[in-house]
C-alpha cells in the first residue's frame, strides 16, 4: 500500500458526499444563493452540566487554508469523484469568502447553543461541514472534560499526558483543548512549540528498569536534571523507592510520581515518610487511568496529593469521544443576489428536529450573578442590557477577524465556569445543563434538557413535598420513580391560539411554578410534555369550507413548525423528554406520542417503563380532551395515576366534570 503523502491538500480530508452537494447544486443553481449554516448540539451527555467550545480558533485556521489544489483536483477527478468541467474550476477557484461568527473558544455551550454561524453561498458553506465538525466535535469534547477534572482538583496542578492515547494531530489538539479546559501543562513538546503551553515530563518505568537499581536511576535523573525534578517511586515498591530517592537525591527533591495501586493510602503514607524524612516540601504527583471521578474521590477524601497527570480519560472525552455538534442548514435565499431575502428551513423529523432562522444569542444573569438561562432569538435580538452575549465574529469576508489564544481562552473558561453554582460543577451536577435553553420569538425543538437519570449513582434526596427522588438508574435495588406529564401546553390551545382554551397561559403559569428547575423540589424524577405536531392528521382538520363540528373535525391547529406548535411562553419548565403526537392522525393522548430527541421512535409508555416509571401526574390542557384521554391511558398502561385538577383546564364546565369522573370511575386520582 502506497504511503499517505502529508503534501495533499487537507481540503480532501472531508466527505464525499460534500463533493456531490456541490455539484448537484451547481447544476440546480441553488449554489450562489446565499446561505447560513449552524453548528450547535442538541445535547449535553448525560450527568454533564455545561460543555466547553474548543476548537473555534482552529476552524478558522482551517476555513482560511482550505484549498483545493492541483493535486486533489486531479485525484477527484481520477478518481470518478467529479466529471463536470463546471464542478472542476469551482474547486480549482474554490476560496472562501462569507462570514463566520460563534463562540470563541473556552466559552460555555449548552444544548441548541449556535457555537459557529456560517454565512455565505450554499456551495462554499456546505463543501465545510466535515472540516468544521471534526475539529469542533473533539476539541469541544477534550476541553469540556478537562474543565470537570479542573472542577474537580481546584488549585491542585494538571498535567495533561494522553498523546500516546491518540493520534499524533489529534494529540496536538487535544493538549491545546485540555490547557483551555483549565489544565495547567502537557507532556506533548509539539503543542508547547506551536501553542506556548508549558510543558513538562518526568522518566518511566523503563528508565528505571533500565539501571542496576533504582538508586542509580535516581543518581543518573539528578545529574542530569537537578534534584528539583519528579523521580517515579512506584516501579518496585513507593515507600522503599521514597527512601532511595532522598537518600541519592536529599531532602530538598522537588517531587515524587506514583502511578499505580491505592492511590489515596500511598499518598498518606508517602507524605508521612517524606515529612519523617524532612522532605516536607516534596510534592506528590499521583497518575494512572485518572479522570474527573477518581480526582473528585481523591480530593474529597483530602488525599495529600499535589498534582494530577490525566491522560486517556482526558483525550477520548472521559467517557464522550464527541460533543455530539452537528452542522445544519438554518436559512436560504430563494434567489440569487446579497439583498435575496433569507428564507427559515428547518428538519422536523422527530429526534433530530432543527429550528430554522439564524440565531442571536443573550445569556441572562441572576441578582447572584450566576449564569440564569441560555436564550436564544431571531437575529436583530440584542437581549437585554446587561446580559452576557456570548457570540462574536470570527471571519469577515472569508478572512481572520478574531485573534485568541490557549492563555486567554482558558482564562474565559475559568471564568465563565466561576458564575455556575458549584453543585453543578461536581462530576455528578444537580442538573443537567445547570441552565435551562430558553427560545424567544422562535419555535422550542422540544426537550432541550437531558436528563440525570443516566450513568450516574444512585443518590436519593429526600423531597421538599415528602417524596424521595432517585437522581440516576445505574446499580441499587427497588426503587419508585415518578413522573410528571405536560399535555399540550401549547400556543394555539392558549388565549389567541386557533383552538384556544380560557385560562391556558395560566395553567402554563401554574404548571412553572409548581415543577420550575429543581422538579418540585425532587418530587419528580422525570418530567415530560407532549405536543400536538400535525403535519397531515386528515379528516382531524375540518374539510376547506366546512365547518369543524369540534367531537371529529376541528380547525386547523398546531402545525408541526409553527408558532401555534410551540409552547406557550409562560412554560419555563425544564422537560427531559417532548412527545410528539397526532403528525398524520388525530392524536388526543400524549401515549401516542413519539420522543422528539429520539431518533427511534420512542413511545412515552417505553420510555416511562425503561426508566423504572411506576407513577405519573398529569397536567395541562384540555381536562376534556387530551388530559383526559392520557390520564385513562396511564392507568391503562398499569402506571398509578393521578390528575391535577388546579394545573388543568378545560374547554367547558360541563364536560370537564363528565371527563373527571369517568378518570376517577377508572382509578385516576383527581387531586388539587
Amino acid at each position: 500500500m502506497e504511503a499517505v503523502d502529508g503534501s495533499v491538500s487537507a481540503a480532501l480530508r472531508t466527505d464525499h458526499y460534500e463533493i456531490t452537494m456541490v455539484a448537484s447544486a451547481l447544476k440546480s443553481g441553488i449554489a450562489e444563493r446565499r446561505a447560513v449554516f449552524e453548528a450547535f448540539a442538541r445535547r449535553l451527555p448525560p450527568s454533564r452540566a455545561y460543555g466547553v467550545v474548543a476548537g473555534a480558533d482552529r476552524v478558522i485556521d482551517a476555513i482560511e487554508h482550505f484549498r483545493f489544489d492541483d493535486e486533489a483536483v486531479d485525484y477527484l477527478v481520477g478518481a470518478g469523484v467529479v466529471s463536470d468541467p463546471d464542478v472542476v474550476d469551482w474547486l480549482r477557484c474554490y476560496r472562501f469568502g462569507g462570514n463566520v461568527t460563534g463562540y470563541p473558544d473556552g466559552e460555555l455551550f449548552f444544548p441548541y447553543s449556535p457555537m459557529l454561524t456560517v454565512e455565505g453561498g450554499f456551495a462554499e458553506c456546505v463543501v465545510l461541514e466535515t472540516v468544521v465538525l471534526s475539529i469542533l466535535n473533539y476539541d469541544c469534547a477534550v476541553a469540556s472534560a478537562a474543565a470537570r477534572v479542573r472542577d474537580a482538583a481546584g488549585v491542585r496542578l494538571l498535567v495533561e499526558g494522553g498523546s500516546r492515547r491518540a493520534d499524533p494531530d489529534a494529540a496536538v489538539a487535544a493538549a491545546r483543548a485540555a490547557h483551555i479546559g483549565g489544565f495547567d501543562t502537557t507532556s506533548n513538546l509539539e503543542a508547547g512549540r506551536r501553542y506556548g503551553i508549558p510543558t513538562g515530563g518526568t522518566t518511566a518505568h523503563a528508565f528505571v528498569l533500565a539501571h542496576d537499581d533504582e538508586s542509580a536511576a535516581f543518581a543518573a535523573q539528578r545529574d542530569a536534571l537537578g534534584s528539583d525534578s519528579t523521580y517515579l517511586v512506584d516501579t518496585f515498591d513507593v515507600l522503599e523507592g521514597i527512601r532511595q530517592a532522598v537518600r541519592v537525591v536529599g531532602p530538598d527533591l522537588g517531587a515524587v510520581r506514583i502511578d499505580s495501586g491505592n492511590l489515596l493510602a500511598s499518598s498518606i503514607r508517602a507524605r508521612t515518610l517524606l515529612d519523617s524524612l524532612g522532605a516536607a516540601d516534596c510534592r506528590i504527583v499521583a497518575s494512572g487511568d485518572l479522570d474527573e471521578f477518581r480526582v473528585a474521590e481523591l480530593e474529597e477524601a483530602a488525599a495529600p496529593i499535589d498534582a494530577y497527570l490525566v491522560g486517556t480519560s482526558l483525550v477520548t472525552g472521559s467517557g464522550h469521544p464527541t460533543a455530539s455538534v452537528v452542522y445544519k442548514l438554518v436559512a436560504i435565499a430563494d434567489a440569487a443576489g446579497a439583498a435575496a431575502p433569507l428564507r427559515a428551513v428547518g428538519k422536523l423529523s422527530p429526534g433530530k428536529i432543527t429550528v430554522g432562522g439564524r440565531k442571536q444569542v443573550h445569556r441572562s444573569i441572576d441578582s447572584a450573578g450566576s449564569w440564569q438561562a441560555e436564550v436564544l432569538s431571531p437575529a436583530g435580538d440584542d437581549g437585554p442590557r446587561g446580559a452576557h452575549k456570548p457570540q462574536v465574529t470570527l471571519m469577515t469576508g472569508g478572512s481572520r477577524a478574531w485573534q485568541d489564544d490557549p492563555p486567554a481562552a482558558r482564562q474565559r473558561c475559568a471564568e465563565r465556569r466561576r458564575r455556575l453554582p458549584d453543585e453543578d460543577r461536581r462530576p455528578h451536577p444537580r442538573r443537567s445543563p445547570a441552565i435551562p435553553t430558553e427560545w424567544v420569538g422562535m419555535e422550542s425543538p422540544g426537550a432541550t434538557e437531558s436528563s440525570n437519570g443516566v450513568e450516574g449513582r444512585v443518590t436519593a434526596e429526600s423531597g421538599s413535598l415528602g417524596t424521595t427522588r432517585v437522581t440516576a438508574e445505574s446499580g441499587g435495588g427497588e426503587t419508585m420513580r415518578k413522573a410528571l406529564i405536560i399535555v399540550d401546553v401549547q400556543n394555539d390551545f392558549c388565549e389567541g391560539g386557533s383552538l384556544a382554551v380560557a385560562g391556558g397561559h395560566g395553567v402554563a403559569e401554574s404548571i412553572s411554578d409548581l415543577v420550575g428547575l429543581d422538579r418540585a423540589g425532587g418530587r419528580y424524577d422525570y418530567v415530560v410534555a407532549s405536543k400536538d405536531w400535525h403535519i397531515d392528521p386528515g379528516d382531524h382538520f375540518a374539510a376547506a369550507g366546512a365547518g369543524p363540528d369540534f367531537e371529529n373535525s376541528w380547525p386547523v391547529h398546531c402545525a408541526a413548525g409553527t408558532p401555534g406548535a410551540a409552547f406557550s411562553p409562560a412554560l419555563k419548565v425544564a422537560v427531559d423528554e417532548v412527545f410528539l403526537k397526532g403528525q398524520y392522525s388525530g392524536g388526543y393522548s400524549s401515549f401516542e406520542g413519539v420522543a422528539a430527541s429520539s431518533g427511534e421512535d420512542a413511545e412515552l409508555r417505553d420510555w416511562l417503563e425503561e426508566r423504572g416509571v411506576t407513577a405519573v401526574d398529569v397536567a395541562g390542557i384540555a381536562t376534556d380532551h387530551c388530559v383526559r384521554a392520557t390520564a385513562l391511558d396511564a392507568v391503562q398502561a398499569g402506571f398509578s395515576t393521578a390528575v391535577l385538577i388546579s394545573h388543568c383546564v378545560g374547554v367547558a364546565e360541563e364536560s370537564s366534570a363528565a371527563a373527571l369522573e369517568e378518570m376517577a370511575a377508572a382509578g385516576v386520582a383527581v387531586v388539587g
